[in-house]
């Protein structure tokens, strides 16, 4: 196998979206894309990640979902941490409150969650 050099990673890159990628082939494509560049699996995805091109398997499509998960075990969807530090600046904001980021984005993911549930009322 060869190293990935900026110029393969480009290549990588152009040839997954040529491929038009959506969450039900997205996998299929980055396999298919491992065996021609006689690459990893994980490392085509790392770096169709990094490159922000990849796009996921749909959240219906976990384990849980297919049985394999924990009985009886509800789990909340995976969020970003920027995604739950945007929901809980929008949660103050709509209490008319002021953001402070400096604080804010101290907090892990799932306390922005928590903190974001709790400003709505919603249980969490």
């Amino acid at each position: 196998m060869s190293e990935w050099t900026p110029e393969l990673k480009a290549e990588l890159v152009a040839a997954y979206l040529d491929a038009n990628p959506t969450p039900e082939n997205s996998m299929e494509i980055v396999a298919e894309l491992a065996k021609e560049y006689d690459k990893t699996v994980n490392g085509v995805r790392i770096i169709l990640t990094q490159n922000e091109v990849y796009v996921k398997k749909a959240a219906g499509a976990t384990k849980a979902a297919a049985g394999g998960g924990t009985a009886g075990a509800a789990k909340a969807p995976r969020v970003s941490k920027a995604d739950a530090i945007a929901d809980l600046s929008s949660a103050i904001v709509d209490a008319g409150q002021e953001v402070d980021s400096e604080i804010v984005d101290k907090l892990t993911g799932k306390a922005a969650q928590y903190f974001a549930g709790v400003l709505r009322g919603a249980s969490v």
